[in-house]
């Protein structure tokens, strides 16, 4: 029996992780560490270009992944006056999805009504860039990451 969701280019079964903002990327590593015995991929710490609707602006990024699946939890270090500030205690900040045409499967978010808040690496309206962020109405992001980043966020296999 085919469901409207078969088709969609986002599809549940493409989430891969849920990313949490923290104040203290550090403090949260241990929590997490200590909770859940979580392991952890490398860190990740570069500029981004981000294109939002204020243009593009290099953002610095800080940000790790647990290395256990096959669901992920990534925490990203809060960086103020940007799409990555803390959301308030008890919320998630987006849930990434992978998507083979992130392109494809950003237009049917907007076509859902869920505006494009923020394009990675992109360097104009056009271009989607590495992800993208779509602002949900529940207040949650969703991000669309091309899986062909999967070694660089996680490492060699």
């Amino acid at each position: 029996m085919s469901t409207p969701g078969d088709m969609a280019p986002v599809r549940h079964e493409d989430l891969y992780h849920t990313g949490i903002v923290v104040e203290d990327l550090d403090a949260a590593i241990a929590e997490f560490t200590d909770l859940f015995g979580l392991r952890w991929g490398p860190h990740l710490e570069f500029e981004l270009p981000v294109l939002s609707a204020d243009g593009v602006q290099q953002v610095p990024f800080h940000a790790i992944y647990n290395s256990d699946g096959p669901h992920h939890l990534e925490l990203v270090q809060a960086v103020k006056g940007t799409l990555w500030t803390v959301p308030g205690a008890g919320h998630a900040h987006h849930m990434g999805y992978w998507a083979k045409d992130v392109g494809a499967a950003s237009r049917y978010l907007e076509s859902k009504g869920l505006p494009r808040v923020a394009a990675i690496g992109a360097r104009s309206e056009s271009d989607t860039g590495r992800a993208v962020y779509h602002q949900g109405r529940a207040g949650v992001y969703i991000e669309l990451v091309d899986p062909a980043g999967a070694e660089y966020i996680f490492g060699p296999a």
